[in-house]
């Protein structure tokens, strides 16, 4: 009976030792995926940062053609009208 009661008391150290380390671990674990997740997250906040600067470049640079294109025409008009 002694013998049985020194072994669970050992059982239990153990199995509380090895509580005790896991919970540790399962911290460094879970702050390093926290740290993965908000990586990823930065890059794509500045991906789509950059696509939006891109895309506002070019939407700019068409209205600016389009509205150069805009005077040519109205200017072909004028002398047109102008020229009868």
């Amino acid at each position: 009976m002694k013998r049985f009661a020194t072994l669970v008391v050992a059982a239990f150290i153990l199995a509380s030792g090895t509580t005790a380390c896991a919970g540790p671990i399962e911290e460094e674990v879970k702050q390093r995926v926290e740290e993965e997740v908000q990586q990823g997250r930065t890059q794509i906040e500045e991906q789509v940062q950059e696509e939006r600067t891109q895309i506002e470049q070019e939407a700019q640079e068409a209205q600016q053609k389009i509205e150069q294109e805009a005077k040519e025409v109205q200017q072909q008009v004028e002398e047109k009208v102008g020229g009868q």
